[in-house]
């Protein structure tokens, strides 16, 4: 564990891992203590900016299961010691999102479990025509 932090408002747990040996990679898991909505799947943004000033915008939704609270892992590809990062969120998925294709498309690229990938089956379900394309060629 590299990092365990939370919101202001102690709603969210924000947990970035490290893997072990020489291709060494960052993950982060992104729990909703409380507070998630049954119907409605959440969704927190994460930017990281790389020492050399590359940024990368990830979208991290979260939805509810069966057991436990709400919780998300994905892989922050670039992501090294030096990288600064700020993440906001999550709010509930608005029905007009207007998120950029390709961050979307990175988005659900970075998802490193099932319950992950099921969050944005269900975030498809909320969101109108186009982004609902998107998140569809992007989960295939």
């Amino acid at each position: 564990m590299v990092l365990d932090t939370s919101s202001p408002d102690g709603r969210t747990r924000f947990l970035l891992r490290r893997t072990a040996g020489d291709s060494a990679e960052y993950r982060l898991e992104l729990v909703v203590r409380d507070g998630a909505d049954k119907e409605r799947p959440l969704l927190a943004t994460v930017a990281y900016t790389q020492p050399g000033g590359d940024e990368h915008v990830l979208l991290v939704p979260v939805v509810r299961g069966r057991f436990g609270p709400a919780a998300s892992y994905v892989r922050l590809s670039g992501f090294g010691p030096d990288t600064t990062w700020a993440a906001t969120g999550p709010h509930p998925v608005p029905p007009a999102a207007d998120w950029a294709p390709a961050t979307v498309t990175d988005s659900i690229g970075a998802a490193l479990n099932e319950s992950t990938r099921d969050a944005w089956r269900r975030v498809r379900e909320f969101v109108d025509g186009d982004m609902s394309d998107v998140i569809g060629g992007a989960l295939q």
